[in-house]
């Protein structure tokens, strides 16, 4: 056969190639939360003086996002769940990668859930540390290993396209960490010249800990994630000792970097965090809210998820808050806000400038509904590429100024919701997405009053003079300045968004 057929043999076997569906012995299933586990003796005390309540915490330094991680992984006993979309072999992954293997060395039980999207040149290293006994690695909607990855995009579309976007952390069963971070320099303040996300998480205490465990027990046990010993060749038979080189080059590293700036930042923000997170708790209702693996089999996959946040944007009585960093709302939406603020319903909603965003195709399918939405009566925002939040706005905001990652609605001062959906057409059909939804008024007004102020201080508000866009940004003066067009975006970076703009892509953004 010439290597012109072969090739073409290649892509029509792995075109039929579907979604997996792994058959599981049987589901394993998250234990109840240990008394004696030390993250439980430093929550008893506070659950005990809010019964049936749920604690929540919010996180939006990014440095003090990772250090929550990594104080969960040291205090954590019996079990640790993860649950994440990207995971990168960076400076804070590798920190990370150390901590949970210094976790599995003292009898923690490791379970971690990879959506298989980013794992690209992981394969040996995430098949090392699915050697350690007390680690199991599990790859959601896993690609094939015997083709190219980028064919796999053309020749199984509407499979590999659709992903797991969850991204959670549970400690012991007793404590959370949920939002929209992945792993990575870039959503911990680590990043020094590349991309740094605006983002924010929370820390959860209570009986929605037990609802995040569920709702990755559904996902770990789901045919779509894979044993990875079963995705990826397991090698030759040394992997033991492999295993233990790649735990003494991890540690090389960090001996190597004690004195990097952001790991001495880490030790010095570390001082009495426990204690800080207590003053900052916020008591109320909390919520689990997610959709099911299931999803990504189906295009016509009803989201509870978006479901729940649309019936409480129905009943809104007087304001709406939304943070989104890829916003797409199509005529659906822009009708939907429409009819809000014909309510009388003071909504506002932030999103990324071509100059903040990471993904110009996104602001190429967005941009075209800013007119309708500003005649509507919408307040719109984007970002400033230049933001500095600083001080306690920065926990609101999220914790840089590069590009907006963060993923937020308030409703009515009352309801608070974070998490990894974004409203665009791909969070809507195509991935799994989760978050928190917390009910607690004084929340919900501390983070109106915050979010609003940075609008101002913070992003261009987008004004209509007659049918032409304008952007006005606040000197720090006070007065405004005006630009005519997309400000701080190179010609370059214009020309990109026109031709992506004219593109029929929409739907898969």
């Amino acid at each position: 056969m010439s290597s012109r057929g072969v090739l073409l043999l290649a892509l029509l076997l792995c075109g039929c190639a579907g979604l997996p569906q792994y058959s599981h012995p049987e589901p394993e299933l998250h234990p109840q939360a240990s008394a004696a586990s030390p993250l439980a003796l430093w929550a008893e005390p506070l659950l005990k003086q809010h019964p049936g309540q749920a604690g929540l915490v919010l996180l939006g330094s990014g440095t003090d996002a990772f250090l929550a991680r990594l104080l969960l992984v040291a205090g954590t006993s019996e079990r640790l769940d993860l649950q994440y979309y990207l995971y990168h072999n960076d400076l804070t992954g590798k920190v990370f990668t150390w901590a949970l293997l210094q976790a599995a060395d003292r009898g923690v039980r490791v379970r971690l859930l990879l959506d298989d999207m980013a794992t690209r040149g992981a394969d040996n290293e995430l098949r090392l540390l699915n050697r350690h006994p007390n680690i199991d690695i599990r790859l959601f909607n896993p690609f094939l290993r015997d083709y190219p990855r980028d064919m796999q995009f053309l020749t199984r579309y509407g499979v590999s396209t659709r992903r797991m976007h969850n991204k959670a952390m549970i400690a012991d069963n007793t404590l959370a960490i949920a939002g929209g971070r992945n792993i990575g320099d870039e959503y911990f303040d680590a990043a020094r010249n590349a991309v740094v996300f605006g983002d924010l998480d929370v820390l959860t205490l209570g009986p929605v800990v037990d609802d995040a465990s569920t709702e990755f027990d559904r996902y770990w046990n789901s045919g779509l994630a894979v044993p990875v010993e079963y995705v990826i060749n397991d090698g030759e038979a040394q992997d033991e000792t492999a295993l233990n080189t790649l735990r003494l080059q991890l540690q090389h590293w960090l001996q190597s970097n004690r004195q990097h700036p952001y790991v001495q930042a880490l030790q010095a923000r570390a001082l009495n965090l426990a204690e800080h997170y207590e003053q900052r708790l916020f008591w109320g209702k909390a919520y689990v809210v997610a959709d099911a693996p299931d999803k990504i089999r189906s295009r016509h996959y009803q989201s509870p998820l978006f479901g729940n946040l649309i019936t409480l944007l129905e009943n809104a009585q007087q304001e709406v808050l939304l943070v989104s960093p890829y916003f797409v709302p199509g005529d659906e939406g822009v009708e939907f806000l429409a009819a809000l603020v014909a309510r009388g319903i003071h909504v506002q909603v932030l999103t990324n400038s071509l100059a903040s965003t990471d993904v110009a195709a996104v602001h190429s399918a967005y941009k075209h509904y800013r007119a309708a939405l500003l005649r509507a009566g919408v307040e719109l925002y984007e970002l400033r590429p230049d933001s500095q939040a600083a001080g306690e706005h920065r926990r609101w905001t999220g914790s840089s100024s590069a590009s907006l990652h963060a993923k937020v609605l308030v409703i009515d001062q009352r309801y608070f919701y974070v998490g990894s959906m974004n409203l665009d057409p791909r969070s809507l059909r195509e991935n799994t997405e989760m978050g928190v939804l917390f009910e607690q008024p004084q929340l919900g007004r501390e983070a109106s009053l915050n979010l609003q102020a940075n609008l101002a201080q913070e992003s261009y508000r987008l004004l209509l003079q007659g049918d032409e866009l304008r952007w006005q940004e606040q000197r720090t003066d006070g007065t405004p300045q005006i630009y005519h067009h997309e400000p701080h975006a190179s010609l370059w970076r214009r020309l990109q968004s026109w031709v992506l703009g004219i593109l029929p892509i929409e739907s898969e953004l």
